[in-house]
Order: C-alpha cells, then sequence, then structure tokens
C-alpha cells in the first residue's frame, strides 16, 4: 500500500515538475525495546535495539541494490504465502559479524504476473551461479534481466562480476556481501 502510494504520488509530481520523492522500506522482525525516551521537555515514544538497526540498514541497503522494499529472511518466512519475493544476497551490515539473507518484495501473490515468476526464477538462477563462482553463467542471466526487465538489482550483480573477473575473491570467498553504508 506504501508503495502504491508513493508511485501514485510520483505521477502527480511529474505531472506537475516537480521534485519526486523515493524512499527504500526495510523490515525485519524480532525482539526491540520500546518506550518513552527523552528528557522531560522532549519525550518521544521509540523502538530500539539491533532489530530497528537491521531494518533501518535495509531501508538504506534499497539505493545499493535499486530495490523498493527489502525483508529479513524472518520476515519472508512470515509472509511469503501473501507476496511474491526474491532472495536478493546474503550480505553483512556494518557493525556486525553474521550474514543475513534478505529478499526483495515484488508483488502481492494475488496480483503477480507471469512476468513477476519469470524475472524471479531467472534472477535466483542467475544468484545460484554467481555463489558458485561461474561468472559468464551468471553474467549472462544478470545483463538479459537488465535489458529485457529493467532490473536494477541485476545491474548490481552485473558489476560485481566484473569486479571479480578482473580481481577474484579469495578461494574461502562465502558469496557474503559486506555492507559498509549505513
Amino acid at each position: 500500500e506504501i508503495r502504491t502510494a508513493m508511485a501514485e504520488e510520483r505521477d502527480t509530481r511529474l505531472k506537475k515538475r516537480q521534485k519526486v520523492v523515493q524512499i527504500g522500506i526495510g523490515i525485519n522482525s524480532g525482539p526491540v525495546v520500546f518506550g518513552s525516551v527523552g528528557a522531560k521537555e522532549r519525550m518521544d515514544f521509540t523502538s530500539i535495539g539491533d532489530t530497528v538497526n537491521l531494518a533501518a540498514r535495509l531501508e538504506g541497503a534499497n539505493k545499493s541494490y535499486n530495490t523498493k522494499t527489502l525483508i529479513t529472511e524472518v520476515v519472508y518466512a512470515k509472509v511469503k504465502k501473501l507476496f511474491v519475493c526474491r532472495e536478493i544476497d546474503l550480505l553483512t551490515v556494518k557493525g556486525k559479524v553474521k550474514p543475513v539473507r534478505i529478499f526483495e518484495i515484488l508483488q502481492e501473490k494475488e496480483k503477480t504476473t507471469k512476468h513477476i515468476l519469470t524475472l524471479k526464477k531467472q534472477f535466483e538462477s542467475g544468484i545460484e551461479f554467481y555463489r558458485e563462482r561461474k561468472w559468464k553463467s551468471a553474467m549472462d542471466i544478470f545483463l538479459k534481466l537488465k535489458d529485457d526487465y529493467k532490473d536494477g538489482v541485476s545491474e548490481v550483480f552485473a558489476e560485481r562480476i566484473r569486479l571479480f573477473q578482473r580481481n577474484p575473491p579469495p578461494r574461502n570467498w562465502d558469496g557474503v556481501f559486506k555492507l559498509t553504508v549505513k
């Protein structure tokens, strides 16, 4: 619903030749500390903790991946019957060592199209080749998806492969991407 509202707002602003506001959404689920925080004169009700921090990192990661909505594996397990999602990456975020598997919400299942299902299936094949270091096979898929679907995530992975072809990762590379931006 947020993405639909943002698309409508974008269209309205474009028609009026105004600047377009874009947001990324990061969703995680888990324990948090919440309540009133602050001084007597300025109290805010907020949530804090690792769960909130990871959601905030995913919100920011949308820029790096050219995505709109990123979720953790915990959230994916809760929504996969309602939404078509594709696995995007296995990453570690700034300040953490343990990798997190992230997914992109593509579309509500009841509204999904063959176009979206094909994108998901082909992209996930590309990710598999990528993790197996089968650079050419992965690159072929990502470039096709970039061209046929204008898929920004595939463009990101094609660029990573170009870098790995010039400077291969170490033998013990586990496919984990280290996200260093907040």
